[in-house]
Order: C-alpha cells, then sequence, then structure tokens
C-alpha cells in the first residue's frame, strides 16, 4: 500500500503533529466558541421571518442636562401612534405578564403576553393547531380567547389535541383556547408560555391597563415595502413630539423634548454592555489564539532547525528552493489544518453544552421585555467562520519554518554539530526568531493575566461586599394576583391574610413584603420634605419606596440605629410613617435629626394636608438594592404595607433551617389564602444574590480560565526553546565544564540568557496592558484598570513561570559530561 509521503512524514513527527494539533485546536476551538456566542447575540437575525423588517419603536425623552433615554409606550400613545404612522406595513403591541392557569391540576404561574391583534401578523407567526386571534378581535366585546405556546401545551397539556376549544381558568377568567403555536414560539419576550387579546388585560392584570398614562407597553412594527429604517426614523421624530403635545409623558416637565424613534430587532436587543463584554471576550480570546499560534510557531521553527543537516543535503543534492520551502510548509500546514479541524469538533460538540447563565447578556434597559435572542447554536456560518480561521493559521505557522528552511546555507548546514546557539539561541547578540516569539509570548501572556487578574480580583471585591442585610436562611419567591381580581384598595388585607398563612408554618420564624429584592431592584418615587420649597417642576429628588411588614427589618437583618420600627397598630386609619435609611438620613437632613420630620410622595399637589403625609419614626442601615455595578441610591423610604401597597409583592420568609425545606408547606398554606395563587421565582436570598453578579462570575471564570492557558503556553514555549539551545550547545558547555566551570555558574549562565527575551515580553506586556486594560473599566467593580498590586503580582507569577521553565533546561545544562559531549562532535 502507497502512503503519500506527507502522511508519513506526519506519522514519523508524531509527538510534534500531537502538540501543534492540540495547542490549535484550544486556541481554534475557544475562538469559534467566542464568535457563535457574539454571533447569536449580536449578528444573527431573531428567529422571525424577515426579522431584519421589524423594529422596536419607543419614545426618546431628552431632559435638561441629562442624555436622552428610551421608553415604552401607554396604550392611548400607541394608539395614536397606530393611527397616524406611515411608515410601517402596521404597528403592534405587547406587554409581558404573569398568569396563573387554574384547572383539575391545580394553579401553574406561566409566563406570558398581552399582545394587540396584528402582534401575530407582523411576526409572521402561523398557528401550529387551531387559529390565532382576529384582526378584529379588539372590535366589540373582548373575545375571550387565548393561544398557548407548544412548550406550555407540552408540559401542561401533554400534547393534548382535544385543549383546542377547552376552556381553562387564567388568572380566574374563563378563556377558550383557540390555537397552538409552532415549536420554539415563544413571543418577543423570548418567555411566553401563552398569548392574551390586549382588550382582556384590564380583566387579567391590571385595570387600567388600557387607559392609564403610564408607559409599560413596548410597541414594534414591520417597515412597509420600499420604506427604509432611516425614513420611519424622521417620521417618528416629529409623530412622537407631536403625540406628546397632545398626550404628556410628564406633564409636570412640560419643557422636556419627547420625540420618538427605532431600532432593529439586533439593535434593540442587546445594550451597550452587552456589546463591550462581547468584544472584549472576542479580542481576549484572539489574543489566546495569537499566543498558540506563536507556540506553534515555534515549535515548527525548532523542528526545523533539529532537520537543519536534513535540509542542507536534500539542496546539496539538487533539490529547488521551491520544493524544499513546499515540503515543510506542507508538513506545517497539515499538523495546522489537523488541529483547526480537530478544535472545529470541539466547539461544534461544546456549543449549545457550554453556556453562560441566562442573565449574563440579557439588556438592562427598558428592553427587557425584548428576549436577548442569544442561545448559541453550531451552523453553517459558525462553521465556515472555523475553516477560515483554520486556513488563514495553517498559512501563518507554516510559513516562518519553510521561510527559515530555505535560507540555510548549505556547506554550513551540513557541518552543523554543536553552534545551534548562535542561529536560533536566546542571546541579545545574536537574537533569533524563536527568541523574538518567547518574547511575543510573554507579552500576550501578561495582557491576558493581567486582564484575569483584575476580572477576578472585583468578582471577589463584589462578592464581599456587603448588601445590609443576611441573605442566610431566608425564603424569597413572588405572588402576582391580578390588579383586576386585588386592587390597591384591598391589597393590604390581602398581604395580611398571606403573611398570617406563610408565618404559621413550622419552622418560618417571621414573614414580610417588598416590591423588590436586595440587588435586584426597587419601586421608585419623588421626595417632598414638608416646611421645604418644593423643587422645580421634574426636578423633585427621587428615592426607594419600600412598602413593608412590621417585621421587615428583623426578617432580613436590617440594623435599627435610632427611633423605633414599624408596629402591629400603623395600620389603615392610624398616622403615617415611615422608616427612613441612614443614606436618606444623610443626604436630606446632614448634620441633624430627622426623627419627626414629615414627607411625602408624589406630585408636589398630591397631598392636601400635613395630616396626610408621614412622619420620620427611625432610622435603619442602608441596603443595597441596584446590582453592585449599577450607580447605587441608597435614599430608602419604608412604610407599612398596612398603611398603602399593591397586590404583587416579593414575600420574604426567615426560617430556621433550610429555606427551601418549607416551600411545599408555604404553598400549601398559601392555596389556603387563594387556591389560584401561584409562587413565581422561588429561591433562597442568597441565589438572589449571587444571581446579581452573574456576568462578573462567569466573566471572572472565563478569564481566569484564559489567563491559565496563557501560562500554560507561554511557559511550553520557553521551555522548547531553551531545551533547544541547551541541546544545541552540548559541546560548548562541555568544554566550559572541562575548563573548571562549576555547576552554579553554568547554571546562572543559562538562566541569564534564557530570562532575557521573556523579561523584555512582560515589559512591553505591562505597558500594553496599562493602555489595554481601560477596555475593562466599564466591567471592574471598586478595581482600577491600572490596580498595582494586580500588575506586581502578575509580572512576579510570569517571572517565577518562566524562571521555572528555564530552570529545567538549564539544570539539565549542568548535567553535561564533557567527555561524551566532545566525543559526539
Amino acid at each position: 500500500m502507497n502512503v503519500p509521503p506527507l502522511l508519513r512524514s506526519l506519522a514519523h513527527a508524531r509527538a510534534s503533529t500531537l502538540s501543534v494539533a492540540l495547542t490549535l485546536a484550544l486556541g481554534t476551538c475557544a475562538l469559534t466558541m467566542t464568535f457563535a456566542a457574539m454571533n447569536a447575540a449580536l449578528l444573527r437575525e431573531p428567529p422571525f421571518p424577515e426579522a431584519g423588517r421589524v423594529a422596536m419603536l419607543y419614545l426618546e425623552r431628552n431632559p435638561q442636562g441629562e442624555s436622552p433615554r428610551r421608553e415604552r409606550w401607554s396604550f392611548p400613545r400607541f394608539e395614536r401612534l397606530r393611527q397616524q404612522q406611515k411608515s410601517f406595513e402596521d404597528v403592534a403591541a405587547y406587554s409581558p405578564s404573569s398568569f396563573t392557569i387554574s384547572e383539575s391540576g391545580g394553579a401553574t404561574p406561566v409566563n406570558g403576553e398581552d399582545v394587540s391583534p396584528s402582534y401575530f401578523k407582523l411576526l409572521r407567526a402561523q398557528a401550529a393547531r387551531g387559529r390565532l386571534f382576529l384582526d378584529g378581535a379588539d372590535a366589540g366585546r373582548p373575545a375571550q380567547e387565548v393561544v398557548l405556546a407548544h412548550d406550555l401545551w407540552t408540559r401542561r397539556f401533554g400534547s393534548d389535541p382535544g385543549v383546542l376549544g377547552r376552556t381553562i381558568g387564567l388568572n380566574g377568567l374563563p378563556l377558550t383556547v383557540i390555537g397552538i403555536l409552532p415549536e420554539g414560539f415563544r413571543g418577543l419576550s423570548g418567555r411566553a408560555d401563552i398569548f392574551v387579546p390586549m382588550s382582556l388585560a384590564p380583566q387579567l392584570t391590571y385595570a387600567e391597563h388600557l387607559t392609564t398614562n403610564e408607559n409599560f407597553i413596548s410597541a414594534f412594527g414591520r417597515l412597509g415595502p420600499d420604506v427604509d429604517l432611516a425614513a420611519a426614523r424622521s417620521e417618528l421624530a416629529v409623530l412622537g413630539a407631536a403625540i406628546n403635545r397632545d398626550l404628556p409623558s410628564d406633564p409636570d416637565a412640560p419643557e422636556e423634548r419627547v420625540s420618538a424613534s427605532a431600532a432593529t430587532l439586533n439593535e434593540a436587543r442587546a445594550d451597550r454592555a452587552v456589546k463591550r463584554s462581547l468584544l472584549v471576550l472576542m479580542g481576549a480570546v484572539g489574543l489566546l489564539h495569537l499566543l498558540a499560534c506563536a507556540n506553534v510557531v515555534n515549535l515548527l521553527l525548532g523542528r526545523a532547525a533539529s532537520k537543519r543537516r536534513d535540509s542542507a543535503v536534500r539542496l546539496a543534492l539538487g533539490s529547488s528552493d521551491k520544493r524544499l520551502f513546499g515540503h515543510v510548509f506542507g508538513e506545517g500546514f497539515a499538523m495546522a489544518v489537523l488541529g483547526g479541524a480537530a478544535g472545529i469538533t470541539f466547539a461544534a460538540l461544546a456549543t449549545g453544552l457550554v453556556t453562560p447563565p441566562t442573565n449574563v447578556w440579557a439588556p438592562r434597559s427598558f428592553y427587557g421585555s425584548l428576549a436577548p435572542f442569544d442561545t448559541p447554536a453550531f451552523g453553517l456560518f459558525e462553521l465556515g467562520f472555523g475553516v477560515c480561521l483554520t486556513i488563514l493559521t495553517a498559512v501563518i505557522v507554516a510559513i516562518p519554518p519553510a521561510l527559515s528552511a530555505i535560507r540555510l546555507d548549505v556547506s554550513s548546514g551540513i557541518r552543523a554539530g554543536s553552534r545551534g546557539l548562535a542561529v536560533d539561541g536566546v542571546s541579545l547578540k545574536r537574537p533569533s526568531a524563536r527568541g523574538v516569539l518567547v518574547g511575543v509570548e510573554a507579552a500576550l501572556a501578561m495582557l491576558l493575566v493581567v486582564a484575569a487578574g483584575l476580572l477576578i480580583e472585583s468578582f471577589e471585591r463584589m462578592r464581599r461586599a456587603g448588601t445590609g442585610v443576611q441573605t442566610e436562611s431566608v425564603l424569597t419567591f413572588r405572588v402576582a394576583p391580578s390588579e383586576a381580581r386585588v386592587p390597591a384598595s384591598a391589597a393590604p388585607a390581602f398581604v395580611t391574610r398571606l403573611l398570617d398563612a406563610a408565618s404559621g408554618v413550622p419552622g418560618v420564624i417571621s414573614a414580610t413584603v417588598d416590591g423588590g429584592a436586595p440587588l435586584s431592584g426597587s419601586a421608585r418615587s419623588t421626595l417632598h420634605i414638608a416646611g421645604r420649597e418644593s423643587a422645580p417642576e421634574g426636578q423633585a429628588p427621587s428615592v426607594l419606596r419600600h412598602y413593608v411588614g412590621p417585621d421587615h427589618f428583623k426578617t432580613l437583618g436590617i440594623p435599627l440605629r435610632v427611633g423605633r420600627a414599624f408596629l402591629e397598630t400603623d395600620g389603615e386609619g392610624s398616622p403615617r410613617v415611615t422608616v427612613i435609611s441612614e443614606g436618606a438620613a444623610r443626604r436630606f437632613w446632614p448634620n441633624q435629626d430627622p426623627l419627626g420630620q414629615r414627607v411625602w410622595f408624589g406630585s408636589p399637589g398630591s397631598v392636601s394636608s400635613l395630616e396626610q403625609s408621614a412622619v420620620i419614626v427611625g432610622v435603619v442601615g442602608d441596603v443595597v438594592y441596584s446590582p453592585l455595578d449599577q450607580t447605587q441610591n441608597f435614599a430608602s423610604f419604608y412604610t407599612p404595607y398596612a398603611q398603602f401597597t399593591y397586590a404583587s409583592r416579593m414575600v420574604f420568609l426567615k426560617t430556621a433551617g433550610d429555606p427551601l425545606a418549607v416551600v411545599s408547606s408555604v404553598r400549601a398554606a398559601i392555596a389556603t389564602v387563594d387556591p389560584e395563587l401561584a409562587m413565581r421565582d422561588v429561591r433562597p436570598l442568597t441565589e438572589v444574590a449571587n444571581g446579581s453578579w452573574a456576568r462578573q462570575r462567569f466573566d471572572a471564570f472565563l478569564f481566569g480560565s484564559f489567563g491559565a492557558a496563557a501560562l500554560l503556553l507561554a511557559a511550553s514555549g520557553i521551555f522548547a526553546v531553551l531545551s533547544y539551545a541547551v541541546a544545541t550547545r552540548s559541546r560548548e558547555f562541555g568544554v566550559r565544564i572541562a575548563l573548571g566551570a562549576t555547576s552554579f555558574r553554568l547554571l546562572q549562565h543559562v538562566l541569564r540568557q534564557g530570562m532575557v527575551f521573556p523579561v523584555i515580553g512582560l515589559v512591553l506586556g505591562t505597558l500594553g496592558s496599562l493602555a489595554a486594560t481601560r477596555l475593562l473599566q466599564a466591567s471592574l467593580y471598586e478595581v482600577s484598570p491600572q490596580e498595582p498590586r494586580v500588575l506586581i503580582g502578575t509580572a512576579l507569577l510570569l517571572l517565577l513561570v518562566s524562571a521555572i521553565a528555564c530552570f529545567v533546561p538549564a539544570w539539565r545544562a549542568t548535567r553535561t559530561d564533557p567527555i561524551e559531549a566532545l566525543r559526539s562532535e
């Protein structure tokens, strides 16, 4: 059997082939997987036909002295937009909502969307079974209909075709199932299990859903024929201002400029932080791949140098430079292609298995109602990227050794014996390509390890940062009864029954409620202080508002600093009271006693008398409510839920042991309050806190892995170069030993020369890090991009790794037998 010469050569050089393939497989796999993630999050169109023609529409407010900000729509404004716009085939509205399905199987919490009639038509969605809403569904009496996502149909109804036409209870309202959507369709929110006509929203969710002035409804449109996005934006800018004049977004700020604009789904689904994070990640993986390429070039140059005599003989026997170049280039190219193919295969298998937490790349803007559609996948686009990367890499790493082979002096190559350092050494007097590559590897490793060190330090500081609450042994969950069934006037009594039921469960020590959890956000309002001149229109300070139970501070371990906490008697009909945070006291009453001061919230005219304001009765410690990497507002104002609250609340239960151990008992207790009430997002408070820094933890882990790989690659590169240099200088070391050189002097000599290029690389890498790490500034928490401790620690670590990599071949040099070395020559 005739084996091609190239395959015979690769089989003969098994060790080199395996080293090159594994090294490049690492870089190719990492870069291809990162590209798959970037493509999913930024480039790949969302999963709707002709998604590039679909645009999110939003109001754009331009407050004086502030950056423009985007807002959603109220339904009256959306209706005006729908009637007057000309650039879009049509526009549709949707609003993510929480529902509870009540059937014989019990209460099941589901996510859903209230949608306008043209929603499915604009997304080009068809029913897999049954039908979707009719365009005239909102005319006259609202249709009592519902459409199920395929996933819910399978999970909740066992894929039963008989569910069509069945009546189910949704938030207590009987609705008829009319259709099943295709598999994978979860709406623009990306998580909807069920879809209902927006005309039913007042009965299912919020009674004033279609009449309120609040902007909470998302809008989108499909561009009409021959209309581009620029033209649509021009029309919206004028139309948005006109709509705001007729239906002001904020009557308290009439001078505020308001317009409207549009963004494609791809533009809207990821905010700047997400895009910056992905670009930095892609750059880091690119550096790792360059480091792998430098390592492979070093290895192939060493292989070419070890075959110097063979190459010289080929040339002496008449082989042309072109043929020798092709032979060496082909070997390196084939090795690199094998590595690239292995990397692509690994990436194809791993993509979808190794995925970031779901909230890592989710947008933090108001477009949280729009899914990021960022689930990585491996398709033809990713395959094409991997193939192109493999070919380009193979060419880059194969050319240097091929050039070094044909630039050989034939006579010296045939006589080559022991003077390898003169050609391939690491001395500054006669620097070689391999020595320079060692310096490049050290510089690239420095960049990656510094980045990893900064992100790990940032994550550790974030993890150790105090939140102001005790998260251990606290269970959290949300209840979201329809405001149509439990309006604000009935909410305090409902919450009381809920807390009484939960508190009676064995193992529950105390219970409370709030609008949100620490590190997860909080409701806001504007503050007005009795006895002080009201702030100008639209400029009242923003504070955090909490409607909580009497045991709130005890349950969450928030310390009382001054005054008192709430009492059971602080209820409806009693004087209004509030407890404030230390941050609020510092901000609004510096060097004063805030106790006894009166405040109210909302617009200046919302209080007709001082008796309706709340008096400050206590001051408690600060609690961090926003994620740590966001600007903090520590001005919190707590009021008793019994004096006013909403029914949709976050519940906190302090437990005697494992919080999850009481879940089933608490669920049963809540069912006695309302059989159709479901517990949502059931998690320990520690998990809630940990989830707030998911992106930072993911970045720290990922860059830490890159840093470890960079250290390994740099060390192996330095070791390979110095090992070869020592091996080719055996005669020189033998002569030195024969002339009386001590082992220590010889060890010192080799180490000094071996560390030259790594040290130069570390210096250049440090200078590069000072500039490059500025790109990480937005991802760091209380850590400077030029953190001296990280820079110095990284430099010392790399020096240590380089010294260890140099020490082994240097120690081998001291073990040279002078007689054997001279005899071998």
